[in-house]
């Protein structure tokens, strides 16, 4: 149980700080983009606000399509006259004049584009060259940025490697921690459950004895007792076979967390065993409640059949105790290869701030207190399924009933 507990803290932990990592290099990422493109962009509006005369006045003095090649410059351009044709330009990458010469006649009379041109990411600019309230043409402005994005992706990459590394080395570290900070739990729950078995064994045999002599008193001296003294005496029996009854619980359960629980396993007709049980309950429910049974025929489980008939007269019991005028109904079908067992009944129900409780030690809910009930014997009951490898959980509606359901999967 420990170890389990250990090890989910474990994977919350990491997984908080994995989450924590990549958003923060989401967040890294995208303000790195962001100021690289900005600064970029700042490049090409000086440059084209310190060269926009020239571009002007060379666009009259130039031949068309005259294009210089300088692989040393930082930004390239070429200008454009009205009509759309190139008239001079100068490129950083051979032969890119074609390829920008796509995006020129477009109908936009600016844009701001980021593309890829074999294996180059360049940022590409189109202004309008205006003068004196005339347009004289345009010029497509540009950057290589292949070299910042390659550095954005390798500080991304190299982001995400650190990010591994410190989620395993914190997977180890917070495994050991989880575990050190576990240790006076674990401490204090080995003592209250060596606490629990001793008592109960203890207890066990100075109520038998008490028992005993009341059981005695009662034989032996009933004729020289008042009525009012049987009437106490009969009480002091009833609480002194509640306490035989929760000591009894407390030392399954004990066994259970001590991994001490033997169980008998053979193969069991459940539908005969449930059958069986029906009778037997059918015998003895008052008139105000109806008693059903929906019980597929020829259905076999390997199980405890002692303990499965324990469960069953706790869900049963539990039914019977809260249905005071309504139906209960007992089930058994085969779905899937799934052996499931349902007990349902249109009683009080449970309160859906009760519900994920119910399968806890001595948790009672308020419509419970008022019935007396120990609070162990959902808890046991959820014990013998988790023995047999099964699941139980419960459906309610307050006023109107409940339905508790066991599943025992096919057997692997």
């Amino acid at each position: 149980m420990f170890n389990q507990v250990k090890a989910k803290l474990t994977v919350i932990f990491t997984l908080s700080l994995v989450c924590l990592l990549i958003s923060f290099i989401g967040v890294l990422y995208l303000l790195i983009s962001h100021e690289i493109s900005v600064k970029e962009l700042e490049d090409i509006q000086v440059y084209f606000d310190k060269e926009k005369a020239d571009f002007i006045e060379d666009l009259y003095e130039n031949d068309h399509h005259r294009l210089e090649f300088d692989p040393n410059r930082t930004i390239f351009y070429y200008v454009y006259n009205q009509k759309g044709e190139l008239v001079y330009g100068e490129e950083t990458i051979q032969s890119l004049s074609g390829w920008v010469e796509k995006d020129a006649n477009a109908n936009e009379d600016e844009f701001i584009k980021r593309a890829e041109w074999e294996q180059y990411h360049l940022l590409i600019v189109k202004k309008p060259l205006e003068g004196n309230g005339n347009l004289h043409g345009f010029v497509i402005l540009g950057k290589n940025i292949t070299s910042e994005k390659h550095l954005i992706q390798n500080i991304t990459w190299a982001l995400f490697a650190l990010t591994l590394l410190f989620s395993l080395l914190f997977a180890f570290l917070g495994y050991y921690f989880a575990g050190q900070a576990m240790k006076p739990i674990k401490s204090a729950f080995h003592k209250q459950e060596k606490f629990v078995s001793d008592a109960s064994h203890e207890l066990r045999t100075p109520l038998s004895i008490f028992y005993s002599s009341i059981d005695l008193l009662t034989r032996e001296e009933r004729e020289n007792l008042s009525p009012y003294g049987q009437e106490v005496l009969h009480d002091v029996k009833t609480e002194a076979g509640l306490m035989s009854s929760l000591i009894n619980n407390l030392l399954f359960l004990a066994r259970s967390d001590k991994n001490q629980l033997t169980l008998d396993w053979k193969e069991v007709n459940l539908s005969d065993l449930l059958t069986s049980i029906y009778i037997r309950f059918s015998r003895k429910i008052t008139t105000s409640v109806q008693f059903e049974q929906n019980i597929q025929t020829g259905i076999s489980l390997t199980c405890d059949e002692v303990r499965i008939q324990q469960l069953l007269y706790i869900l049963l019991d539990n039914a019977f105790h809260y249905t005071k005028e309504g139906k209960v109904t007992l089930s058994l079908k085969t779905e899937e290869g799934k052996k499931m067992i349902t007990v349902a009944d249109t009683g009080c129900g449970i309160a859906p701030n009760d519900l994920p409780f119910i399968f806890d030690r001595f948790y009672r809910a308020d419509l419970s207190r008022e019935k007396g009930g120990s609070g162990l014997g959902l808890s046991i009951a959820k014990t013998i399924v988790t023995a047999h490898n099964g699941k139980i959980f419960a459906r309610s509606n307050e006023g109107k009933g409940s339905v508790f359901t066991v599943i025992f999967e096919k057997k692997k």
